[in-house]
């Protein structure tokens, strides 16, 4: 039997319940863990928070007592959902190239640390499209991974895996779940005593069909810098041109966020009498399309006054105000990403 304390394993921790239970069975079997948790640009904002970044998942890995350790994925990840090799799921969502994509950094990671295996909260037949048996033996073997992956709520729906053969753990502690009910999850956690744990509602946007249409459209007609990916996760958003789009704010947070991820050259619009939203425009533009943009600015103002909007190019003294009645809603809707 091999020393297990000197044996390593990356978890792949996404602070939901099954990354959760995973590591605690996998702990009880006094195997030193690291919590590894991927953050891209498709996250979602946590408006409460003004940010995207996670810290509650540090909390988590340090309540369960693990090193933790996050990897932003940059434009090699973009690249990648441009252009999947195997397909999108029901949005933008490419799955089995995005499990692909990570597991192949934590096999550069895990050759780095000097780790021997893998972890995951994957349960067999939880996801359509990354979580049935063909899917895990493609990506498995894409990743260069084969048999190092441990699924512990699953394990034993499965063949041995190298750190079952290996004694590293020991498989009579290992499940059997599978399918999407939640229950037996829900009953470990109660086992446990964890219960401050997230709703399993999905923390990736490329799942989100109006995120996903969003940036559709951005890699169709735009740049897919960090700032133009941030920009997709707020207000409402209209193709005026295939050289010019609107952001509107839809309350006062968005209106200021919107405005911090502003460039020089950027257009600012804001109605100058009546309380409204702040807007941003990107792109190249002529007079009528400021004044289109003033339009919509006065719909989500007023819907029988004249508005006042005021246009500001930004980082420069330039002003211009256009008295404006709001743009039909037909029309609205047929530019509204």
């Amino acid at each position: 039997m091999v020393n297990k304390s000197k044996i390593k394993a990356i978890a792949a921790f996404s602070g939901g319940l099954d990354s959760i239970l995973a590591i605690k069975i996998v702990l009880e079997q006094d195997i030193d863990i690291i919590a590894l948790n991927f953050k891209t640009s498709f996250c979602r904002w946590d408006k409460s928070n003004n940010d995207c970044t996670g810290s509650s998942i540090k909390r988590m890995a340090d309540h369960l007592g693990v090193e933790f350790k996050a990897v932003y994925l940059g434009d090699d990840y973009l690249e990648m959902v441009r252009d999947p090799k195997y397909g999108y799921g029901k949005n933008i969502n490419p799955c089995i190239d995005c499990r692909i994509f990570k597991f192949k950094v934590v096999k550069k990671i895990m050759d780095e640390i000097g780790a021997s295996f893998v972890i995951t909260g994957e349960v067999l037949g939880q996801r359509p499209m990354s979580q049935h048996r063909r899917s895990l033996t493609l990506i498995e073997k894409e990743s260069g991974l084969e048999g190092l992956i441990l699924r512990p709520l699953s394990a034993k729906l499965f063949s041995l895996t190298i750190p079952e053969e290996k004694g590293w753990v020991n498989r009579d502690n290992l499940l059997d779940i599978s399918g999407r009910t939640r229950k037996p999850q829900i009953e470990l956690a109660k086992q446990y005593g964890i219960r401050d744990y997230p709703t399993p509602a999905g923390g990736c946007l490329l799942t989100d069909k109006y995120f996903s249409k969003r940036l559709r459209d951005l890699f169709k007609f735009g740049n897919t810098y960090s700032k133009d990916l941030e920009l997709l996760k707020v207000g409402r958003h209209f193709r005026i041109s295939n050289q010019f789009k609107l952001i509107v704010g839809r309350d006062e947070q968005e209106n200021q966020r919107i405005l911090d991820l502003s460039e020089k050259g950027d257009l600012f619009f804001e109605p100058l009498e009546l309380s409204g939203p702040s807007a941003l425009g990107k792109g190249i533009y002529d007079e009528n399309i400021k004044e289109v943009s003033s339009k919509i600015i006065a719909r989500y103002t007023s819907l029988n006054e004249k508005v006042k909007v005021i246009t500001k190019i930004i980082s420069e003294d330039k002003e211009l105000i256009f008295d404006v009645f709001a743009l039909e809603d037909s029309k609205i809707k047929e530019i509204l990403i």
